[in-house]
C-alpha cells in the first residue's frame, strides 16, 4: 500500500479550510495530511483558531509541524522569547503588556533575526535592513494594536530564503483607524489595509507626521524577491516581485481573522537563479 505523501501547508491550502469550516464543511471530515515548511501559515493558523475558526496547529491531527515543530513546542511551552540554539535559524519573541524597560530584549531578539538572514546568504547590509523593519513592526505592535500583550514576532531562516511574522490578537487596522476622525466613517476591512500601508497614513490623522512604520519594510525588500501577505478583519492583502508595493497589491476577501497579521518571505538572487 503506498503511503499519500503530506500536502503543503501552505497559504492556499490554509485559506481552502478556513473557507470549508466558515460555510460548516469541515464537520466530522478529516483533511489530508499537510506538512508545514514555512512560519506564516502555522501562525495564521493559530490566529484563526484564536477566533474559533480552525483547530490550533498542535491540535491539527492532519499538520505535521515539521521545520518549525521546534519553535510552536516554545510558544506552547509558554516562553516569552526563544532562538534555537542549534544554528539560531528560528526564534520568536513574545510582546508584552507594555515594552520592556531596558532595550536588551529587542536588541538581542533583533540581532539574532539579522544573523539568521546573513546566515541564509544575504549581505550583512540588508539582514540590518530586515532587522529594522521587523524592529518599526515591533514598535507599532504596542502603538495600535491595543493588545500588545498578544504580540508575536518571529523568524526563520532558510537556504536563500528569510521570512518573518508579526501578529496580535488587538483592534485590528480598521478600528484603529477608526480612532481618528478623519477615517470615522470607514467600514471596509480591505480599504482599511490598503490605508495602513499607505505611507503617512495613520491614525494620528493627516499632517501628524507618522504612519511610516512600513517605509523600512518595503526599502529593505526592493530587488529582492519578495512576498508579503497581510490580514486584519475579513481581508488579505498580497504583494509578490522584486518591487512589492501597493499599486500591483492584491485584495481579496478571507474569513474573519482577530487583529493583525503580516507574514513576509524573501529570497536571495541564488535562490532565483536556481
Amino acid at each position: 500500500m503506498i503511503t499519500p505523501v503530506p500536502s503543503p501547508f501552505d497559504f492556499a491550502a490554509l485559506d481552502g479550510l478556513a473557507f470549508a469550516a466558515e460555510r460548516g464543511r469541515l464537520s466530522g471530515l478529516a483533511p489530508a495530511q499537510m506538512v508545514a515548511r514555512d512560519l506564516g501559515p502555522v501562525i495564521e493558523l493559530g490566529q484563526l483558531a484564536a477566533g474559533g475558526l480552525l483547530p490550533a496547529p498542535e491540535q491539527a491531527a492532519w499538520l505535521n509541524l515539521d521545520g518549525v515543530g521546534a519553535l510552536y513546542r516554545a510558544l506552547v511551552g509558554g516562553k516569552s522569547q526563544w532562538v534555537c540554539p542549534d544554528g539560531r535559524r528560528i526564534g520568536f519573541l513574545r510582546t508584552g503588556r507594555s515594552p520592556p524597560a531596558s532595550e536588551a530584549v529587542w536588541t538581542g531578539f533583533g540581532l539574532a533575526a539579522q544573523q539568521g538572514a546573513v546566515a541564509a546568504g544575504f549581505p550583512k547590509s540588508i539582514g540590518a535592513q530586515l532587522a529594522a523593519a521587523l524592529g518599526e513592526l515591533y514598535s507599532n505592535l504596542y502603538e495600535h494594536s491595543d493588545a500588545p500583550e498578544t504580540g508575536l514576532i518571529a523568524f526563520r531562516a532558510g537556504l536563500n530564503r528569510f521570512e518573518f511574522v508579526v501578529a496580535d490578537r488587538g483592534i485590528g487596522v480598521r478600528e484603529s483607524l477608526r480612532s481618528c476622525v478623519e477615517y470615522a466613517a470607514l467600514d471596509d476591512h480591505g480599504e482599511a489595509l490598503r490605508l495602513t500601508l499607505t505611507d503617512g497614513v495613520s491614525r494620528h490623522g493627516p499632517g501628524a507626521d507618522r504612519g511610516h512604520g512600513f517605509r523600512p519594510l518595503f526599502v529593505g525588500l526592493a530587488n529582492l524577491n519578495g512576498g508579503l501577505r497581510f490580514r486584519s478583519g475579513d481581508h488579505a492583502l498580497v504583494m509578490n516581485g522584486r518591487k512589492p508595493s501597493l499599486v500591483s497589491a492584491q485584495l481579496a476577501q478571507k474569513p474573519l481573522i482577530p487583529g493583525f497579521f503580516i507574514s513576509v518571505v524573501c529570497e536571495t538572487v541564488a535562490a532565483r537563479q536556481r
